[in-house]
């Protein structure tokens, strides 16, 4: 065959899967907003289907003003099956990024296919008006698109937006169209062409009171400490702020005890069933009140500060705990295995920021990383502390991620390789040390230090009438 038929044949055969890719269209697409928190969560129902040809990936496009505070997008299929989703190719021309997601199993010609498609953005409820009095209600405004950005044509969908109260100032009133307590329905539409949603860029824009806690850490950094020995140690510092509408005017106890408006005070801290020296620590000392107790999974530590948060305020603390080695390092052979959470303990807290360090035993080789998701930066350094060598040291591993909510606080591991006979080193350095030391006392003791010798008296003692 020919140079020239042989680039035709490919051509032609990139031609009729581009064409059988496109051929896929969605039956029904059932979304949902759900605004009662400060992190917007979305979540798409969709059944496909291709008439011309099998499907093995689905494309999901996010409008580029949505995807820059994209948190987490994930996709399940059947019976909750994760799905992988995969960053594509960023189209210019329809103002959309796009996402893979690679199905388990192939959905044959003609046949219907399910996805589940959910998605998390923050801080894209803007506060509106940006500032408000204490005793003002706290309004945000929320902007997307009434119809379903796909690169498929869809033969209907429907739109729901959970708020946060049922004080709605302004919604866009697209029809049909319909707002019953706290829930706002947009559709059922039918037959929407392929990025049809590109006609109607941010049609969606709903104005409405929540009084939800704006909870952001603008920075954290969570150090996890592993020792052999007895206990694993993790402790977080946090830049706490209320990313709300900003509290202009004074602050006046009286009227918060009638009235807490958009603020919080409150928070907890969901940690593992088997903790040990939980400790708390602000700014100016310890004067939160707190209240721990356990269940049968877990231990959740109440915080209640003295001041509340109003937006625009901010606090640092910090937060450590310790728990028992073997309950989250798992040993074969030379081999072990960290288990440990990715995120803060802090229920419902939003991350701009997170730095994550794990300090493992100096010796520590072969380190492998597993997150389940991406982070965007991961590296290694060394710290020196107490008996390692100072050529050596402690190997420490360091992931950042941005835009961090509470899904991504999921386990992740870190596997590594720690020789036996290392084991034993520092006791023995302490052993060898302590031994050492009082050797050193037993001669300095011994030792006749003076610069001459007292008399020795060689005539009999008196004797004692």
């Amino acid at each position: 065959m020919r140079p020239s038929a042989v680039v035709s044949a490919i051509f032609a055969l990139c031609c009729c899967m581009g064409l059988s890719q496109a051929e896929i269209i969605n039956k029904s697409v059932k979304r949902s907003w759900d605004l009662t928190r400060h992190v917007a969560k979305s979540q798409v129902d969709i059944t496909f289907a291709d008439d011309a040809a099998s499907v093995k990936t689905y494309e999901v496009a996010i409008p580029l003003y949505l995807d820059e505070h994209l948190a987490l997008l994930t996709a399940k299929a059947d019976k909750n099956v994760a799905l992988d989703v995969v960053k594509g190719k960023l189209d210019a021309t329809k103002q959309a990024q796009l996402y893979t997601v690679h199905l388990k199993s192939p959905i044959a010609k003609g046949d219907e296919g399910s996805l589940k498609i959910i998605s998390h953005y923050s801080r894209v409820m803007v506060p509106y008006p940006a500032e408000i009095t204490q005793a003002e209600d706290q309004l945000v405004m929320f902007t997307a698109q009434h119809l379903f950005l796909s690169p498929y044509a869809t033969t209907t969908q429907t739109t729901r937006v959970k708020l946060a109260s049922s004080r709605v100032e302004q919604y866009s009133e697209l029809a049909p169209v319909s707002l019953k307590g706290t829930t706002l329905t947009y559709g059922p539409y039918a037959d929407v062409a392929a990025y049809g949603s590109l006609a109607f860029a941010k049609s969606l824009v709903v104005h409405f009171k929540n009084h939800a806690p704006f909870m952001t850490m603008t920075t954290l950094t969570k150090e996890i400490e592993v020792s052999l020995w007895g206990r694993v140690s993790t402790e977080e510092v946090v830049d706490l702020s209320h990313s709300g509408a900003v509290l202009k005017g004074g602050f006046s106890r009286f009227d918060y005890m009638q009235m807490p408006s958009a603020s919080f005070r409150q928070f907890t801290a969901t940690l593992p069933k088997d903790v040990l020296n939980v400790y708390y620590r602000d700014q100016i000392g310890n004067i939160t009140t707190s209240r721990m107790r356990q269940t049968t999974s877990r231990t959740e530590l109440e915080l209640n500060a003295r001041f509340p948060l109003f937006g625009g305020w901010k606090t640092q603390y910090y937060l450590g705990y310790s728990v028992p080695t073997q309950t989250v390092l798992f040993r074969s052979g030379e081999t072990y295995k960290l288990e440990m959470d990715f995120s803060t303990c802090i229920d419902g807290a939003s991350v701009d920021d997170l730095t994550l360090k794990v300090i493992l035993p100096e010796g520590a080789r072969n380190i492998k990383v597993h997150v389940p998701f991406s982070v965007d930066v991961q590296g290694e350094t060394t710290r020196q502390t107490y008996l390692d060598t100072a050529m050596v040291g402690r190997p420490v591993v360091i992931l950042k991620k941005t835009n961090v909510v509470a899904q991504h606080n999921v386990p992740f591991t870190v596997t590594f390789e720690y020789p036996s006979r290392f084991l034993y080193r520092e006791p023995l350095l302490l052993i060898g040390g302590f031994f050492a030391f009082f050797v050193v006392c037993m001669v300095l003791f011994r030792l006749d230090l003076s610069l001459t010798k007292a008399a020795v008296s060689t005539s009999p003692k008196a004797k004692v009438e």
